[in-house]
């Protein structure tokens, strides 16, 4: 008997594209499988399109009042019964054969504790724009390999299925590192647990549309929100050895993507916010000088404790 994948999808305001996004998941392939839609208290039509539709394998929870998306994607999560647990956008779309792909991978190897997918990225009206994938081949990645593609906080794309038991084991998504939350989750995810990939097909859909989460959600707050990731993966532990030696060359890789970011964000003019990025960069790379009061306000109201910045003058110094 086929064992039931729970397809989590988190929703806000997205009549635009729930509708396309459930039956993508119920035209699969793979037929044991509940659609729980957790529904962020949405002020559009999501309702009425979610309960127009009648299939019994999927189960609607609408918040009384707006959570904000991370705690709206654990409160979905938190609802699955299956043994496989998928998140997907409430304007990403699954094709017909993921499921069943990414099931056949963990029935075949136990050893496996979550498969994803390069995927497509499309527009509002489901053009493909572009395909993505983050390893080369299919199959297992080593899992330093797969480490080091998550610390690059790039993220893995839409609807990688994971073991229900793992996420009880190692925590949902971390509510307290801010919309980067996924990013983390898959970050400990693959130090823990061997990633099987699909490279040569596109499983998933990544809707790129303007009101996507990713825009509302600032080069500085991505930069703020790395920091607090890295920091914490690094601190675990639990991490191997023969991961947390990676850390100075992931954080080096850190202060090189964020020089892009401050070269976009003076191209928009915003200077003020330019500099206060480059500042940080630079406490990143060169170490932390002075005591709290010298460290960007920025940094500070957001939550950077002050052992941050005394590990990053200790270890990033070159």
């Amino acid at each position: 008997m086929q064992k039931k994948v729970s397809v989590c999808i988190p929703s806000y305001n997205a009549a635009r594209f729930i509708g396309k996004t459930i039956q993508s998941v119920l035209d699969s392939e793979y037929r044991n499988f509940e659609i729980i839609i957790s529904d962020d208290a949405s002020t559009d039509g999501t309702t009425n399109i979610v309960e127009s539709l009648h299939d019994s394998r999927i189960r609607f929870y609408p918040n009384r009042r707006n959570e904000g998306p991370v705690r709206n994607w654990n409160r979905a999560i938190t609802k699955a019964t299956g043994e496989y647990v998928s998140l997907l956008n409430h304007d990403d779309l699954y094709s017909p054969f993921w499921l069943m792909f990414a099931v056949r991978h963990l029935e075949k190897s136990p050893d496996i504790g979550w498969v994803a997918t390069a995927y497509r990225v499309i527009d509002a009206a489901g053009e493909i724009l572009r395909r993505i994938s983050h390893f080369r081949t299919t199959g297992e990645i080593p899992k330093d390999v797969a480490f080091l593609e998550m610390a690059k906080l790039n993220g893995l794309g839409p609807g990688f299925v994971v073991r229900r038991k793992i996420l009880e084991e190692i925590g949902y998504y971390d509510e307290s590192v801010g919309p980067g939350a996924d990013t983390d989750l898959c970050l400990r995810l693959a130090a823990r647990y061997p990633l099987y990939y699909s490279a040569g097909y596109a499983h998933t859909s990544w809707r790129l549309h303007q009101h996507n989460l990713t825009h509302r959600y600032g080069w500085l707050e991505q930069t703020r929100d790395g920091i607090r990731i890295l920091e914490k993966i690094f601190s675990d532990p639990c991490l191997p050895p023969e991961l947390a030696r990676y850390k100075k060359r992931v954080f080096e890789n850190f202060v090189h993507k964020g020089k892009e970011y401050d070269e976009e964000i003076l191209q928009h003019g915003d200077e003020e916010a330019y500099r206060e990025l480059r500042t940080i960069l630079e406490r990143i790379k060169y170490g932390a000088e002075g005591d709290w009061t010298h460290i960007p306000e920025s940094m500070r109201a957001h939550g950077v404790p002050r052992a941050i910045v005394h590990r990053m003058k200790a270890n990033y110094e070159y």
